[in-house]
């Protein structure tokens, strides 16, 4: 069990641990975010995908939910890849 300073609640409690998302959101998710937020923005993110109509297989759609969910998270926009 590791202990995170969560990045949405602020609060120090167990990590989400493997959350199964690629690149810097994934290792951020995992770093920095409990999973009592991990598990609120679980139940969020099926009523986005459908608010938005979005189609995760689909790259733009894809990046569009990987936004919402930095923003849901509090975590910050990584810098651009030069």
């Amino acid at each position: 069990m590791v202990i995170v300073h969560c990045a949405r609640c602020g609060e120090e409690r167990e990590g989400a641990g493997k959350v199964g998302l690629p690149g810097s959101l994934g290792a951020a998710i995992e770093a920095r975010i409990c999973a009592v937020c991990w598990q609120e923005w679980l139940g969020t993110q099926i009523r986005v995908i459908n608010h938005y109509g979005l189609r995760p297989a689909e790259r733009e759609d894809r990046e569009k939910l990987y936004e919402i969910t930095r923003e849901f998270l509090q975590l910050a926009e990584p810098a651009p890849e030069v």
